[in-house]
Order: C-alpha cells, then sequence, then structure tokens
C-alpha cells in the first residue's frame, strides 16, 4: 500500500511538471501580451508595469554622473557583461544587468544626468532564466499577478474567488448524478430486458448526448423562465446553484447509470451472483451490495474523466448562467491574453484531476482483491500459475463467495 501510495505521488508531481512546462512554452510562444509591443504608456510607466508583473529586469544607475554609453533597444546583453557606462568623479562606473537578456526599453540616453538607482534600462531575461525562476515560483505557490489588472491583484485572489463556487457546482453536480446515476444503473441491471430498462437506456443516451451549452438554457426556459421554479442567472443564494448542477448532473448521471448497469448486470449473470442466491442470500443484498462493489471498479477509473468533464463543463455552465466562478477568470484572461491568469486556472485544473488520478489508484485495491493478489504474489517474489496466467488468477477470485456471505453455507453444503 506504501509502495503504491509513493509510486501514484511520484507519478502525480511528474504529470504536474509536464503540464506546467508545457503551459510555461505554449504562453512563451504565444502571440499578444504586454510584450506584443502595442505600448500606449510612456516608457518609464511602461518599464515599471514590465517590471511589476515579472516579465523584465529594471537596470538602475551604480551612481551619479553623466551617461556616456548605453545600450540599444532589441539589443542582447549577456550577464554581468558592460550595458552602459556613466560617467561619475572619477573614473566612473559601469552599468551591468545582473541576468542578461534582450533590452525591451531604453530609459536614457547617451549625455543625459543621472543619478543613483534611477531605471536606466528594461531587460527581458533569457528563456532558460524565466523558466527557472517560474518553476521556483510554482513550487512555492506563487502564480504571480495578473495582467489585466495592472499587478494589483494576484492569481491567488482571484482563484480564491471563483473557485469555490466552481467547486461547489462540480460537487452538487457530482452528487446529483451519484444519487440518480448509480441507483438507477442497478435498478436497470436488476430488470434487465425490461421496458424500465430501455427507456432508462435510451434516457442515460440522450442526457450524455447533449451538450452542457445546449442543455443549460433549454433547463433554464423550463425551470426558471417557464414555471419559475428557479433564478435564471446569478448568484444571490445556495438555491441559485442548484440549476447549473442539475445541468452538469444529468450528463454526468446517464454515464454513471450505463456503467453502472454494464457491470452490475455482468456481476448478476456470473457464478458468484448464483452461488450467493443457492446459499440463501436475499437479491437486495446480492444487487446492493455485491453487484454495486463489482460496478465500482471501472466507475472508480472512470473517476478522473468524470472530474474532467465536470470542469470543462463548468466553463460552460458559469458563462450561461452568469455565475461568478473560475470560468469567468478564464474566458476573460485568454480574450485579454492575461498568461498568468491561464496558466494559475490550468494548474488549478490538472492538480484537481491529477490528485482524482492518484486516488483512483491508490483506492482501485481495496475494490478488487486481485489486484491484492497480485500484489502480495509480488511481493512474494512468487511465479505460480495464477501469476502466470492473469485468466486463471480472475477465475479463482471470481468464483469465490466473499467473505462476508459465509456464514449463510448450510451445514451439509448445500442449497437450504
Amino acid at each position: 500500500m506504501i509502495r503504491r501510495t509513493a509510486i501514484a505521488l511520484a507519478s502525480a508531481l511528474l504529470t504536474l511538471w509536464a503540464i506546467a512546462t508545457g503551459t510555461f512554452l505554449l504562453m512563451e510562444h504565444a502571440p499578444g501580451g504586454p510584450l506584443s509591443g502595442e505600448r500606449r504608456l510612456e516608457p518609464a510607466v511602461e518599464a515599471a508595469n514590465l517590471a511589476g508583473l515579472g516579465l523584465a529586469d529594471l537596470v538602475r544607475a551604480p551612481c551619479d554622473g553623466l551617461l556616456r554609453q548605453l545600450i540599444a533597444e532589441d539589443a542582447e546583453v549577456e550577464p554581468g557583461a558592460a550595458a552602459g557606462v556613466v560617467g561619475g568623479a572619477g573614473e566612473g562606473c559601469t552599468v551591468k544587468p545582473g541576468r542578461g537578456g534582450t533590452v525591451l526599453l531604453a530609459l536614457a540616453v547617451p549625455g543625459d544626468a543621472v543619478r543613483l538607482d534611477q531605471p536606466l534600462l528594461a531587460v527581458r531575461p533569457p528563456l532558460w532564466t524565466r523558466y527557472v525562476h517560474a518553476m521556483a515560483a510554482l513550487a512555492r505557490l506563487d502564480l504571480g499577478v495578473t495582467y489585466t489588472s495592472r499587478g494589483e491583484r494576484t492569481v491567488r485572489e482571484n482563484l480564491a474567488d471563483g473557485l469555490p463556487v466552481s467547486m461547489a457546482i462540480g460537487g452538487l453536480a457530482l452528487a446529483f448524478a451519484t444519487l440518480f446515476g448509480i441507483p438507477l444503473g442497478l435498478w436497470a441491471a436488476a430488470r434487465r430486458g425490461s421496458l424500465g430498462d430501455r427507456l432508462l437506456a435510451a434516457l442515460s443516451t440522450a442526457a450524455v448526448s447533449v451538450p452542457a451549452i445546449v442543455l443549460g438554457p433549454f433547463l433554464m426556459y423550463l425551470l426558471a423562465i417557464r414555471f419559475r421554479v428557479f433564478r435564471p442567472g446569478g448568484l444571490e443564494g445556495p438555491m441559485d446553484l442548484v440549476l447549473p448542477a442539475m445541468t452538469l448532473g444529468l450528463i454526468l448521471a446517464g454515464v454513471f447509470q450505463r456503467m453502472t448497469r454494464a457491470g452490475a448486470s455482468s456481476f448478476l449473470e456470473g457464478s458468484v451472483a448464483f452461488a450467493l442466491r443457492a446459499r440463501g442470500i436475499p437479491e437486495r443484498r446480492v444487487v446492493g451490495v455485491h453487484a454495486l462493489r463489482h460496478a465500482a471498479i471501472p466507475m472508480l477509473g472512470y473517476l478522473p474523466p468524470a472530474v474532467a468533464s465536470l470542469l470543462t463543463g463548468s466553463v460552460v455552465v458559469e458563462t450561461v448562467f452568469h455565475l461568478p466562478g473560475v470560468a469567468r477568470y478564464l474566458v476573460g484572461a485568454a480574450l485579454n491574453r492575461d498568461h498568468p491568469m491561464v496558466m494559475g486556472v490550468v494548474l488549478t485544473y490538472s492538480v484537481l484531476l491529477v490528485a482524482c488520478t492518484a486516488l483512483a489508484d491508490v483506492v482501485h485495491p481495496w475494490l478488487d482483491p486481485r489486484l491484492r493478489a497480485a500484489g502480495r504474489s509480488g511481493r512474494d517474489g512468487g511465479a505460480g500459475s495464477a501469476d502466470a496466467d492473469p485468466a486463471s488468477s480472475e477465475t479463482m477470485r471470481t468464483d469465490r463467495v466473499p467473505e462476508g456471505d459465509r456464514s449463510r453455507t448450510p451445514p451439509d453444503g448445500g442449497a437450504p
């Protein structure tokens, strides 16, 4: 168990690093943003904004005097190399940018009188330097400031405002899908081939096929405008989250119903269910406990895609219902080319997905005894027939009656 948890944690960290690296490189090469050249401010103000956003280093005068020489804009300067000369009372002093890079703005010209610590250059550090700085900041959970707020708000502040709303919608949608999809799937599995089973199959197919951008306005018209059960949009109370959560939950409930029905049906038609019935186990327990546990194994593997569908669907639903969630920041950041905000939202969603995937990997052996048996065989170093033939191992495990119901076996071993 500890080894499996450690592997899942290491895989999660590696995945997050790959996502952060890919997002960083995409943002670096994406057109637009504060470095697009569309300047509407004075050079000194522009340089201060770039430095405040972490996009440039301000190179300051090391002493008072007359500026004799200064490197031009768009020039490359090496770390520690001379970028200019300021003549002082003696031999003067040399202007040296610390990390080097590309000169974005020159804030003075040769011949100007400069004072100590006066900004002279705005230098864009090299790509590898920016990458190391960005990864170090992410390790400290520092996502930076937003471009659209001119550095007045951080990405974490925006996420703290919108993430509770988005998580509330996703949590309610997941609860709605679980409460309706799983019981209906078990009901349909217990009545395979009946009219109700066919009707539920049609309804679940329709729910999965309709996108949230279509289902949301339909439910808004039906329940908010026509019958006035809910408000059509905005967030003034907890009831305003029900309609958006219902939009996402109906789609996910269709998936849960189909998966539960398929997993439970395969179990109820197998030898284990036949043995349980032969030992007098009530059908309600066979369906509600044993068939549910069997159906939960593939559903646990579907948990990460389910969370992904909730996250992507919440962007549409929050926009349709005008909710103050993360979607408004993501859409606004994409339109305004606010790269740090996009990075923050992408990484936040990635952390949720990776956490759900790691959780599914850890919990999976608790539901599937075949994985526990494989883990024990691997630790023992055995190479028996069950390890050599997975099919025979599965048959052996499937034919065994769960221990919780062995007490119902008659003393003579026959049927009651």
